[in-house]
């Protein structure tokens, strides 16, 4: 047991390890792609392609919702070493994908089309390329969808190294789409809606081949149906997709709100302060993923002691790496945005700071989430989590309907993601084994400590010292330091820091 506990935390080190190279080439090109871009297309286009191409980050989440499907029938078959059922539930799976396309670019071609030529604030002139944008995002959403179970095998099989690869060129091609459309007289608009479908469009070409050389069971055949496995994935996909669509009017749904009430100004702020929270989002998601797996297979196993106490650890790390970055960004958020952009958006620093929280409410719990997953009784979950979720929405309408900033949105959608915290818990606690005393005990309380102690020595340094580029070269560094000093003392075990300092003694003895 002790034998397969290592070789599982190796691989889950090997894989977070290639994400994190990944993250970090990704990061550094995207965070240059977003200051390129904002300086191509402008304040007022920017702001079209957030709230219009906002339909890709819509689709996203539905393409999210289908891998981790597929992706949980995936691993559990893999860790019961059913090859026969792989290869018919990659077929079934394409299958549901095509049939899903087909129903979403019905749904999108009616309601997309009318809020976008009826209803949202669109500057005048500029409505034939919001068109454009639409359209495309409405290809990129088929993508997507037919792109989700060749993903989802990859991650089933914890390749993670290939998405390192393949994330680092998408990148690098647009960033390569940025200086092109610099270079462009026409609508600039339009020609990046235009190429970044034939990115996306690539990228799916090359995870086909990839699955269809590497997987035995990547092999298509529209010919194999299994009607029952199709039910049941659409079922398990369906309830998840329920549970997704309180986060599409989250995300996408308060765009457009934000957009109808204050205008593509505001939107193109929200995106900029989303640039850089997605990037630091991308860090603790790479960190998530690699655990994933592990979760699902501990648990299909039946070892569920391992597989809680997996869920725990990765809880509380999940926390810890988040105040690495959020900190520091939150501390010098104003001068970071100065040095980063050309021109800043009004509000991006306000942005930027709540959606640090609201990051950090949402990604804590994901390995909780990935066990609900992995236990697989998700109808009542997605019931009452969506119930919570829905009131982001309505509520921030309320309020923007009263005078209330722009804003405001933000504290109604922390609040949300830390109730849904407790949701989750509630719900494991009925269906599992799984202890939520232990959890609070060895998770929550330790990360309520870290947070409080973590700001205390930044936010009096910044109290202090009048902002300047000096203070921010100097304060950043601080902050890490302390922040992890904290995190060292606070949020890790006796086991897990001699652990630590074990590693360290044997990379000073290599050297």
């Amino acid at each position: 047991m002790s034998n397969n506990i290592s070789a599982n935390n190796k691989r889950i080190a090997k894989n977070t390890l290639a994400l994190y190279f990944r993250t970090f080439i990704t990061m550094i090109v995207g965070l240059y792609t977003g200051r390129v871009m904002l300086q191509a297309l402008g304040v007022d286009n920017y702001g079209i392609n957030s709230v219009v191409g906002g339909i890709v980050a819509m689709s996203s989440l539905i393409t999210g919702t289908m891998s981790q499907a597929i992706s949980r029938y995936l691993t559990v078959a893999l860790g019961k070493g059913d090859k026969e059922q792989l290869k018919t539930m990659f077929s079934t799976s394409v299958n549901a994908q095509i049939l899903m396309s087909i129903i979403a670019v019905i749904v999108l071609e009616i309601i997309g089309v009318w809020f976008l030529n009826t209803e949202a604030n669109i500057p005048e002139g500029r409505m034939e390329a919001a068109n454009w944008v639409l359209q495309c995002s409405i290809v990129s959403l088929v993508i997507g969808l037919v792109s989700s179970p060749y993903n989802a095998i990859i991650v089933a099989h914890e390749r993670m190294n290939i998405y390192a690869y393949t994330s680092i060129v998408e990148a690098i091609l647009k960033l390569g789409i940025c200086f092109v459309i610099m270079a462009y007289g026409g609508d600039r608009l339009i020609l990046l809606a235009l190429l970044q479908v034939a990115v996306g469009l690539g990228m799916r070409l090359f995870y086909g081949w990839y699955c269809g050389r590497s997987f035995e069971e990547a092999t298509y055949n529209p010919k194999v149906f299994d009607k029952g496995l199709m039910k049941e994935i659409t079922v398990f996909s369906g309830w998840n997709m329920f549970g997704n669509t309180s986060w599409i009017l989250n995300t996408q749904g308060v765009n457009m709100l934000i957009n109808v009430f204050f205008g593509v100004v505001f939107n193109a702020a929200q995106g900029v302060a989303n640039t850089i929270s997605q990037c630091i989002d991308s860090f603790v998601t790479n960190f998530t993923v690699a655990f994933n797996p592990q979760i699902t297979k501990l648990y299909a196993s039946g070892d569920y002691d391992s597989c809680y106490r997996l869920v725990n650890r990765g809880s509380r790390f999940t926390w810890m790496l988040m105040m690495l970055f959020i900190v520091p960004v939150f501390i010098e958020a104003d001068t970071l945005l100065s040095l980063w952009l050309v021109e800043v958006p009004d509000m991006a620093s306000v942005f930027l700071r709540f959606a640090l929280f609201n990051s950090l409410a949402l990604k804590f719990s994901q390995p909780l989430f990935t066990l609900i997953h992995a236990h697989g009784n998700i109808k009542r979950y997605t019931i009452e989590a969506s119930i919570g979720g829905f009131l982001i929405f309505p509520l921030t309408w309320i309020m923007y309907q009263c005078g209330y900033p722009v804003w405001c949105t933000y504290p109604i959608a922390i609040f949300v993601r830390f109730a849904i915290v407790a949701i989750r818990l509630n719900h494991l606690r009925r269906n599992t084994s799984f202890q939520w005393q232990v959890f609070v005990k060895e998770t929550i309380l330790p990360c309520v400590i870290m947070i409080l102690f973590s700001f205390s020595l930044p936010l009096i340094g910044a109290y202090w010292w009048k902002e300047t580029i000096c203070r921010f070269f100097i304060l950043v560094p601080i902050s890490v330091v302390w922040t992890g000093a904290v995190c060292y003392v606070i949020g890790l075990t006796r086991g897990e820091k001699k652990m630590i300092i074990e590693q360290i003694k044997k990379r000073i003895h290599r050297l």
